[in-house]
Formats: structure tokens, C-alpha cells, sequence
């Protein structure tokens, strides 16, 4: 029956963009976590823990967590303020060039150190802060979900992106609703103006595969996936390597200077 709805590499290609968009809302949340552990003990900050909530959609979800992060930003700009009044400007700016070897780096840390241990009971603090201020990842993050917000992937469940062949077989509609096939693009100007809702992968497949023949639904469906997984997946990774940096320092720190 799968043979009416598309390839086995469509659907090989709804199932991997699936778990891309997956595992980038969890690496977004885990990344977060990460950050917010380090300013709760370097910073002594109180930021709980964030959790991906399944039940709702990668919008929604995305939308919770950039309200935790600009509650972050609030804390690294006032941190940050303080690092600029203690040190020199060339010395904060050089904690904000990328410096890919791990001698520079405890170089830089050791002579922040030495002109400035007076001012700081530790530099993990204020070395995270100042990267995390100027990496601005909340708004970053609510750029990407104004980027997608016309494409209906937003609106699925995040529960929903792991399901199997047969699950998604299951959720193909086995008939059009149109017995005049739309084109591709008015199936995306409709997408354009849908409702802030929360979808079942059954009733995304509804959405998107409105007016078209049921024969191609899989590429359709995959199609917009893809979409939107090329958006979100660039973005997720730039997140987690501004968190892994200042991870990076504050490790370096630990080791060369406590």
C-alpha cells in the first residue's frame, strides 16, 4: 500500500528530517541546560532546568525556551557590564575573538588573571557571561522561529517526529480532498496563513497535502520537513558551539587557575 504514497526514499527522507528537527529542539533545550548550570554556580544564579515538553509543538517549544533565555540575557548584560568597568578594552576584546588554539586561550585567561585577580573570586562567571551577552542567543533563536513561523512543521508535535514508516503510513491521507491537484506553491501560501495550533503528524499531513494527488503526499510532506530542517539544524549548531566555547573556558580556567 506504501507504494501509492511515494518512494522508499521519501520516505526515508520524512523519517531523517523528522529526527533532525527532533534532535535539534532537544540539543536547544540540553544546550540551555548546560549554560544555565554554569551561571547557577558561577554566578550564583537560580535558573531551573528546561525540558522538552512532547506534547506540545516545536513553535511552542521554541517559544518557551527563548522566554528562559532572554531572563539569561538580562543576567550575562548586567555581568558583562561589570567585566567592562574592571578590565581594558583590548583584553575584552580578545575574549570575544575566536581563538581556535588552547594555548591562546589559557594565555588570555592567565593574564586576565594575573592584572585582575583582585576583582574577580573567579573568572568562570564573568568569562561565560561576557561570550553568552554578546552571542545574544534569545534573539537569535526568536529570529529562526519568525523565519519559520508561516511553515506548518512549526506547529507539529515534538512526540510526533519519531514515528515510524508504519505510523506515518498510517497518517497519509488515502485520498486528496481536491479532485484538482494544487501546485506547490499554493500549497505553501497557504501554509503562509496558518492558525498558531498544534498538530498530530495526521493532521499536519491533512494541512499540507490539501488539493494534492495522494500518489506523490510522501515527497510533499518530506519536502517541507526538509525545509525547515535546513533552517533549524544551522541555527542549533551555532547554539551549542557558543555554549561549548564558553564551556571550553571555563574548563581551562578549572585546570590552569584553581
Amino acid at each position: 500500500m506504501m507504494s501509492l504514497f511515494g518512494t522508499e526514499k521519501d520516505k526515508q527522507r520524512l523519517c531523517d528530517a523528522s529526527r533532525t528537527l527532533y534532535d535539534c529542539v532537544y540539543v536547544f533545550v540540553s544546550s540551555t541546560n548546560t549554560m544555565f548550570r554554569m551561571l547557577n554556580q558561577y554566578l550564583g544564579t537560580e535558573f531551573p532546568n528546561v525540558v522538552v515538553r512532547e506534547n506540545l509543538s516545536i513553535k511552542e517549544n521554541l517559544q518557551l525556551l527563548v522566554s528562559a533565555l532572554k531572563d539569561m540575557q538580562e543576567t550575562v548584560e548586567l555581568k558583562d557590564r561589570d567585566v567592562q568597568q574592571c578590565i581594558s578594552g583590548p583584553l575584552y576584546a580578545k575574549i570575544l575573538q575566536p581563538v581556535s588554539s588552547v594555548d591562546e586561550k589559557v594565555k588570555l585567561v592567565k593574564e586576565i588573571h594575573g592584572l585582575y585577580k583582585g576583582s574577580f573570586a573567579t573568572l568562570c562567571g564573568p568569562i561565560a557571561a561576557v561570550l553568552l551577552k554578546n552571542s545574544n542567543l534569545p534573539e537569535k533563536l526568536q529570529s529562526v522561529v519568525r523565519l519559520l513561523v508561516s511553515s506548518p512543521v512549526m506547529s507539529l508535535r515534538v512526540g510526533d517526529l519519531l514515528m515510524t514508516h508504519d505510523e506515518i503510513a498510517k497518517a497519509l491521507p488515502e485520498t486528496s480532498t481536491s479532485s484538482c491537484p494544487a501546485t506547490r506553491t499554493g500549497a505553501k501560501a497557504r501554509s503562509q496563513s496558518m492558525p498558531s495550533v498544534t498538530y498530530s503528524l495526521t493532521s499536519f499531513m491533512r494541512v499540507v497535502l490539501r488539493g494534492q494527488t495522494p500518489k506523490n503526499s510522501l515527497e510533499i510532506a518530506a519536502d517541507y520537513l526538509e525545509e525547515a530542517a535546513k533552517v533549524l539544524k544551522p541555527a542549533c549548531e551555532n547554539f551549542q558551539s557558543v555554549v561549548k566555547r564558553a564551556e571550553e573556558y571555563v574548563t581551562l580556567i578549572i585546570d590552569k587557575l584553581q
